[in-house]
């Protein structure tokens, strides 16, 4: 696919298929996040992949209850209250994004989050960057749970699977705060 209508035409995606991302399109997805630039070098971030469904039925569950706990919006609490997965809206794949908690790690992980996105649009497949999760990040057990070390942070959580429905495209203008010549 054309870079340009990549970039244009990726979206956030909420809502999936019950059909799973075959081994061969996930190994593509995370060879573009690999890809990724890094600082120094350093390719930092590591990726923990989860297809299974209860893993990630537990994990949704886990975060609308820390979601009830730290205090949202009503609109948003009532949301989690409901028993379907508003969390990761029944994605057959999660990616976490994981790293060393070192300072350029964060930026390290969000650019290959990118990478995946796109590869995975080229792919057909699509993706949406769940900063919910993050609600579990102090959650020191559950992260263990699922391969994050006590010296690693979760940064990216990345979800993939076959769009219901692909969004509509936008129209986005950068918003130059200042420009010198």
């Amino acid at each position: 696919m054309e870079l340009e209508k990549c970039i244009m035409g990726r979206r956030s995606v909420r809502s999936y298929q019950d059909k799973p991302v075959p081994e061969e399109e996930i190994k593509k997805i995370l060879k573009a996040g690999a890809m990724a630039p890094s600082a120094m070098n350093r390719e930092s971030p590591q990726y923990i992949v989860i297809t299974n469904k209860e893993k990630i039925r537990e994990l949704s569950d886990k975060v609308k209850d820390k979601a009830g706990v730290i205090g949202l919006g009503a609109k948003i609490a009532e949301k989690m209250k409901v028993k379907e997965d508003v969390i990761f809206y029944g994605a057959p794949l999660l990616v976490l994004l994981v790293g060393d908690k070192e300072k350029w790690t964060a930026i390290d992980c969000a650019l290959a989050a990118e990478n995946m996105m796109l590869r995975a649009y080229g792919l057909g497949i699509g993706s949406c960057y769940i900063g919910f999760m993050n609600f579990i990040g102090d959650e020191r057990e559950t992260l263990k749970s699922i391969g994050i070390k006590d010296s690693q942070e979760l940064y990216c959580p990345l979800i993939f699977g076959y769009p219901k429905d692909w969004p509509g495209p936008k129209t986005r203008e950068p918003k130059i705060q200042k420009r010198i010549d």
